[in-house]
């Protein structure tokens, strides 16, 4: 399988670090809302400049009270010094939305910290790359480590794993952040960002990898839930559908593989839905729209998915009924149609509605189990859908009528007189 921009898969792996911070920093309390806080993000202690300035001995610069209000309201710091950054350099520090009590802790571990004795001069990250399908170390498996300064990449670090999975990069800054990745079978794994954080030397990964399969035997539908929404002017229905899905088997699914693309998941959406919006993923192009149906090109990593599609119809173009369709057998299915003088209404056998309010809405919900691919089908009541509209389309049909009318008897009348020349 070629490894393709599209097929990507990113997933968050659990990281795991080794180091032990010492007793004596155990007991301050900010150290967690320093690190939480994502402070350790920016901020090194005693390691050198990062993306903000080291704040080994912030201070000797700072009062207690600077450090909270830097803690809390960077801002009212530049209004103050009448510059922004302060430090050459450096970005402007957003603010960190930290509680007063937060910001006290903080500044009170920044004041007391000491580094822990026995600190290597440099960081080491290392970990074991494991085939959950196959349940063994991946062996010969090729890791890649990116290294950044902020936002920016910086190098590329490469390793590859022994007979036990194992990989290590030794020798690491401290003053950067890093980013695992690597490739199997064509999918792409990522990391999060990771940084040294105070007191630690070394981070510790589990990197699980995949067998994949192009088959959709263990691709299920587990629930759908459906919101008809019709607009108050009569002119739209919103559609929106919440799929769960779930990848039972212990491979990752890739999907249909062709020459020019890679499909997995499939969405049908009526011909003329407009404004669709598909959340799978944050890259537009991890969705492909071919005639009435749309397709994920995301890899499914065992386990579940929920993926939301939403689209618009146009009453004017759908008339007086639609379909919501779905290519896999679906568990539990929930239909929620907003009550307006539209009277949309779900068409289907066994279908019953119960009213009930959502938002202090009114909905009729309709509840249905274990329904085969198909569509359900919705109707619009055609009275209300004509007395909701009838001021808006009567001018438009009075003109086509005259218009009508008008050719008609220009017509007839150019015949006539032609008749009345031949008969001269």
């Amino acid at each position: 399988m070629e490894k393709t921009a599209l097929h990507v898969l990113l997933i968050s792996f659990y990281l795991f670090s080794l180091a032990v911070l010492p007793s004596a920093m155990a007991q301050v309390p900010g150290e967690s809302v320093f690190i939480e806080g994502k402070c350790a993000r920016c901020h090194t202690l005693g390691r050198g400049r990062f993306v903000g300035p080291d704040l080994m001995g912030v201070g000797d610069r700072y009062s207690r009270d600077d450090l909270i209000r830097w803690a809390r309201n960077p801002e009212s710091i530049y209004a103050e010094k009448k510059k922004k950054p302060i430090n050459e350099g450096y970005p402007p520090m957003p603010p960190m939305n930290l509680s007063e009590s937060d910001a006290q802790k903080v500044a009170d571990y920044l004041l007391g910290y000491a580094p822990p004795p026995g600190l290597s001069e440099s960081g080491m990250i290392t970990g074991q790359v494991r085939n959950v399908t196959t349940q063994k170390p991946q062996e010969g498996q090729d890791v890649v480590l990116i290294s950044y300064m902020g936002d920016r990449p910086e190098n590329r670090h490469f390793a590859k794993s022994d007979s036990l999975g194992r990989f290590s990069f030794p020798s690491l800054r401290w003053d950067r952040s890093y980013e695992i990745m690597l490739f199997h079978q064509g999918v792409q794994y990522v990391s999060g960002k990771m940084v040294f954080l105070p007191g630690e030397d070394k981070i510790t990964l589990d990197l699980p990898v995949y067998e994949t399969t192009s088959s959709d035997e263990n691709i299920s539908l587990l629930s759908l839930n459906v919101i008809i929404y019709p607009d108050d002017e009569g002119a739209k229905v919103n559609v929106t559908s919440l799929h769960a899905f779930e990848n039972s088997d212990n491979t990752v699914f890739t999907g249909e593989q062709t020459e020019s693309d890679t499909t997995t998941l499939v969405f049908p959406i009526p011909e003329e839905a407009v404004d669709v919006t598909f959340s799978d993923s944050v890259n537009p192009e991890a969705v492909v729209r071919k005639e009435e149906k749309l397709y994920s090109r995301l890899p499914f990593l065992p386990g579940m998915k929920r993926v939301a599609l939403g689209y618009s119809l146009p009453l004017s173009q759908i008339g007086g009924k639609f379909s919501i369709g779905f290519d896999y057998e679906v568990g539990e299915l929930a239909v929620f149609v907003r009550k307006t003088e539209l009277g949309i209404r779900v068409k289907q056998p066994g279908a019953v509605a119960e009213e009930i309010m959502i938002h202090d809405e009114a909905f009729l919900k309709y509840v249905l189990s274990d329904i085969k691919p198909s569509s359900i089908a919705l109707v619009v009541s055609n009275t209300s859908f004509l007395k909701s509209n009838l001021g808006r389309y009567l001018p438009v049909a009075l003109f086509f009528f005259l218009a009508a009318v008008g050719i008609v008897y220009f017509l007839y009348g150019k015949n006539r007189f032609s008749s009345m020349n031949l008969e001269k």
